[in-house]
Formats: structure tokens, C-alpha cells, sequence
């Protein structure tokens, strides 16, 4: 066969439909495959990249196991931190000593009419599991002369654990799902947060926002009303009764 004849049965092939949707297929096919598995692989990447950052913020959080945030009392110039965090725990009943405190300082940005919270580290857990559980003894505090902290602002003072950005916003989210009725209670536990469906139901880890979504999509999707069945309540099947004029 010469080049012209070859060229006039290539070009008979290429204008052929047939020929055309078979090459069309395959194509398609062959691009489908590829993309289907660079998405495959784009997905993993995002879980990998995901738990890397969930084990990241857990990291942090650990570091922070011994911190604890006061929240509450009112802030002044040249104030010692130290002696606050001491008198705040003594008005709890709790004996904090300056030995106790690795240190203590303001964070976060100044506001005018609203005090910085109290940042303390804990030289020991004990000791900072001692003041955290008595925290709600602050509700009715224990009074003694010198204190730098009145019974009146110690009544308003908050204690919690020492949150991760990450984590502050989750545990946030978290509690607007429990306003929105979506959750029973969230909470967090030495950094760990968790959270509960119901009120007598089980307690759940949270380490990411993925989780909490998850956890609230899936008990939505638990509540939602079952379609009807073709039996009644008490197990019978139901009986379509016809138009009365039709029957003989």
C-alpha cells in the first residue's frame, strides 16, 4: 500500500463514528482513572495531614497539663500575679504556696473595663488538681484578713484548664451545639474535651472538629423519623379498604 492510499484509509477510520466513539471511550476512560486516583491521593494526604495536626495540638495541649486559667479578677498596676493566684486559691480552701507556682502571668490583649485573664503553671499536677477541683468553692469563698482578692470578685472568678486555640474553638462550637439542643454537655478534662449526646448516655473524646461534626451529623441522623412500614404498631399489616360503591 502506498502513502496515499494509507493516508485515505487512516483519514476513512478517523471520520468513521464508530471508530471515533471507541477512541472517545477509551480516553475518557483512561482520564477518569487518572483523576480518580489523584483524588484518591489527594484524600490521603488530607487525613494524613489532618491526624498530623490533630497529634500537633495534642502535643501542645500536653504541654499545658499543668497550666490553668483564672479568669475574673480585676487587673492593676505592678500587681503580683504570684500572690493573686495564692489568695484566689486560699478564698477555695486551697493551700498554694509561691514554691507551687512554676510562674503566673496576664495574657491576651488589653481591654479597657475588662481584666486580662490570669495564666498559672504549677510546679506539680497535684497541686494543680488541687485548686481546679475546688474551683466551685470560689462560689462561696472562705474569707481571711490580708487577702489581695475579695470574697466579692472570688465569688465571679472562673478556673479552667488552659486551652489550645484549636481546642478553645472547638469546645466552643461544641457549646453552641448544646444551646442549639444538639448535645447534652461539653466539657473539658485536664485538655481532653468531651462531650455527651444525652443526659445518662455515654462520654465521648473529642480530638478534632471533624469528630464533633461527625458525632452531632450522626445522632441527627439517628433522630430523624423512621418512613412508614407496611405494618401497624402491633405488628399487622395494614388492609386497604376500597370505595364502598365498588364492592359487590
Amino acid at each position: 500500500m502506498d502513502d496515499a492510499a494509507l493516508k485515505e484509509a487512516i483519514t476513512r477510520i478517523l471520520k468513521d463514528d464508530v471508530f471515533v466513539d471507541i477512541i472517545r471511550d477509551q480516553v475518557r476512560a483512561a482520564v477518569d482513572s487518572a483523576v480518580a486516583a489523584r483524588d484518591e491521593e489527594i484524600e490521603a494526604l488530607k487525613e494524613e495531614l489532618a491526624e498530623t495536626r490533630a497529634q500537633l495540638n495534642g502535643l501542645e495541649q500536653y504541654s499545658r497539663r499543668l497550666c490553668l486559667d483564672v479568669s475574673g479578677i480585676p487587673e492593676t498596676p505592678n500587681e503580683d500575679t504570684d500572690r493573686l493566684v495564692m489568695d484566689t486559691a486560699r478564698l477555695a480552701g486551697v493551700d498554694v504556696s509561691k514554691a507551687d507556682i512554676d510562674r503566673s502571668h496576664r495574657v491576651g490583649a488589653v481591654k479597657p473595663g475588662r481584666p486580662r485573664t490570669l495564666l498559672v503553671r504549677f510546679v506539680s499536677y497535684a497541686k494543680r488538681e488541687a485548686f481546679y477541683g475546688a474551683r466551685r468553692q470560689l462560689r462561696q469563698p472562705r474569707s481571711f484578713e490580708g487577702s489581695t482578692v475579695t470574697t466579692a470578685v472570688a465569688s465571679k472568678v472562673f478556673v479552667t484548664d488552659n486551652l489550645t486555640r484549636e481546642n478553645q474553638h472547638i469546645l466552643y462550637r461544641a457549646r453552641q451545639f448544646r444551646k442549639e439542643g444538639k448535645l447534652f454537655a461539653a466539657w473539658s478534662d485536664v485538655g481532653k474535651l468531651k462531650v455527651r449526646l444525652r443526659e445518662n448516655g455515654p462520654t465521648t473524646v473529642i480530638r478534632t472538629m471533624t469528630d464533633l461534626q461527625k458525632l452531632v451529623n450522626s445522632a441527627a441522623e439517628r433522630r430523624k423519623p423512621q418512613a412508614p412500614t407496611e405494618t401497624d404498631g402491633d405488628g399487622f399489616r395494614r388492609v386497604t379498604r376500597g370505595n364502598k360503591s365498588s364492592a359487590k
